[in-house]
């Protein structure tokens, strides 16, 4: 399923059951000392900066659970019955001018 108006992070959710991480998001995370929590939580309480209809993904900007930051998680939500952290970062100033606009 394509979803074109994708505005809003309970919208992602409400289609699907399940929400995994994949191995390279925790890899990433694990980099920033971040972890499964961190991530999770930035997922359920961001917003959608930039949404990908045809790769059917979104980059969501979220607060971290345990630090007083902004993390970036791409979300891939091809599967039916979940969406998938594909991938972790926090916004650096070279690509980003603030947390949630590219530079």
């Amino acid at each position: 399923m394509v979803i074109n108006n994708l505005s809003k992070v309970d919208e992602l959710l409400a289609h699907r059951e399940t929400m995994r991480l994949a191995r390279h998001a925790l890899f990433k995370g694990h980099k920033e000392s971040l972890r499964a929590t961190d991530i999770l939580h930035a997922v359920f309480n961001g917003h959608i900066l930039e949404h990908y209809p045809q790769r059917r993904r979104v980059l969501i900007a979220g607060p971290s659970a345990r630090f007083d930051l902004q993390l970036n998680v791409v979300c891939d939500y091809a599967d039916r019955d979940a969406i998938l952290a594909v991938t972790v970062y926090i916004p650096d100033r070279p690509r980003w001018a603030s947390d949630s606009t590219r530079a």
